[in-house]
């Protein structure tokens, strides 16, 4: 029987892991969860799914991935790599159209906006 090894994960970090469970040789399964996203019905946020036997032998790559995950991960500037950012102020109505479902930061080195 499946039984849930990690849960809301992004799409990135849910590859990442079931990688790291596949070199380990364990078999995993990903798949969707969460609340439904639009347009096309998917969930927001997927779930990896192991062998209920294999569940011992994943805790600990399981529990190592989520101590990485739960780090502080600070964004850096994709212009010219400084890790000065913050939330841009006062983003204009049609950027925050279109860059819905992020956060736009703004470098404070060289000026740069870009979303995260």
């Amino acid at each position: 029987m499946l039984i849930p090894a990690a849960d809301y994960l992004t799409y990135a970090e849910a590859v990442t892991l079931y990688h790291e469970l596949r070199e380990a040789e364990i078999i995993a399964l990903v798949k969707t969860a969460g609340p439904p996203s639009f347009p096309f019905g998917d969930g927001l946020y997927y779930q990896l799914l192991i062998e209920e036997d294999e569940a011992e032998a994943a805790r600990e790559i399981v529990a190592a991935f989520e101590r990485q995950r739960a780090e502080l991960n600070e964004h850096s500037c994709p212009r010219c790599g400084a890790t000065d950012t913050l939330p841009a102020p006062r983003v204009r109505w049609w950027k925050r159209l279109f860059y819905a479902g992020t956060t736009l930061h703004q470098c404070q080195n060289c000026g740069a906006e870009f979303a995260i």
